[in-house]
C-alpha cells in the first residue's frame, strides 16, 4: 500500500510538466529593446517611443504572449553596440549585413523593405554617381551602406560623416553638402517635418534597396523565438490592423 502514492507522484509531476511546456510562451522574459530615432520608423517624443516599426514590433510581442521590459531610444551606433554587447537583447530597424551575424540572429520576415537614395538640390545636374565625382556627401555614422557606394564616395568625394539623417537635411539645404544617401521615407518625413522645398530625391539612381528588420543578440534570445517572431511578423503583415498602420504612417496601404 505504501508504494501506491509514487506512481501517482510521478503521474502528477508529467502533467505539470506537460503544463510549463504548454505555457513556456507566455513566460519569455522580459527583453530590453532598442532602437534610434529615425522617424517615422522610430520617432521619439519627450519620454515616448513611437513610429511605425515600433508599433508593429510591439503588436508582433503582443500576439506572442511575450513581455518586453524596456524599449528605449538612443543614437543608432550607441544602440548597435547596446545589442552587440548584450546590454539590449534586440534592435530595430537594422540592415541584415554579413559581419552582424556574429553577434545577432535575424528573422526571415523583414519588418520593411525600401529604397536608399541620392538626395540633391532642385538643378543640380545627377544622373549617375559619375556625378558626385568631386563633390561633398553626407552619410550617417554607423549605417550599412553598400561596398560599391563607399568604395566611389571614399574614392572620389569628400565625405562628411554625421550621427543622424536630419543634421544631414539640414547641411544639404544650406548647402554645405551637395548629396546626401538617406533611406527615402524617412527622407521624405524629415522634409515634411523640416517643411524643406531645397532638396529633392533622385530616384532614378537607387543606392540599394533591401529590408530593414529587428535583430536579436544570439547569447540573449533564442533562436526558436527569432523564429517564432518572424511567423508573426509575417501573420500580422496581413492584417487589417498593419495595413492600418502603413496608411497612418506613410498614407498609403502595404504593398
Amino acid at each position: 500500500m505504501r508504494n501506491r502514492p509514487f506512481p501517482f507522484a510521478i503521474a502528477i509531476l508529467l502533467f505539470i510538466a506537460v503544463i510549463m511546456t504548454g505555457t513556456s510562451h507566455a513566460t519569455d522574459r522580459p527583453m530590453r529593446i532598442v532602437c534610434d530615432i529615425w522617424p517615422p520608423y522610430q520617432i521619439k517624443t519627450e519620454t515616448v517611443v513611437s513610429g511605425y516599426s515600433t508599433e508593429v514590433v510591439e503588436e508582433v510581442y503582443k500576439r506572442m504572449g511575450a513581455p518586453i521590459d524596456t524599449l528605449t531610444a538612443f543614437p543608432w551606433k550607441r544602440a548597435l553596440n547596446l545589442v552587440e554587447t548584450g546590454h539590449a537583447d534586440a534592435l530595430f530597424s537594422a540592415n541584415h549585413t554579413k559581419d552582424r551575424e556574429a553577434f545577432a540572429y535575424y528573422p526571415d520576415e523583414v519588418l520593411f523593405e525600401s529604397p536608399w537614395v541620392i538626395w540633391t538640390r532642385p538643378g543640380v545636374k545627377f544622373n549617375s554617381l559619375e556625378d558626385l565625382k568631386d563633390k561633398r556627401v553626407g552619410v550617417v555614422l554607423g549605417y550599412s551602406y553598400t561596398n560599391e557606394f563607399w568604395d566611389f564616395i571614399q574614392t572620389y568625394c569628400t565625405v562628411e560623416a554625421v550621427t543622424t539623417d536630419l543634421i544631414n537635411f539640414k547641411k544639404l539645404s544650406l548647402n554645405r553638402l551637395d548629396a546626401i544617401a538617406a533611406e527615402y521615407g524617412n527622407g521624405m518625413h524629415i522634409l515634411q517635418q523640416l517643411g524643406i522645398k531645397n532638396i529633392v530625391p533622385r530616384n532614378d539612381v537607387v543606392i540599394k534597396k533591401d529590408g530593414l528588420y529587428i535583430m536579436f543578440n544570439r547569447e540573449a534570445v533564442s533562436k526558436s523565438f527569432v523564429q517564432r517572431f518572424s511567423e508573426e511578423l509575417k501573420k500580422f503583415k496581413t492584417t487589417p490592423e498593419h495595413e492600418a498602420l502603413r496608411e497612418k504612417y506613410f498614407g498609403e496601404p502595404a504593398q
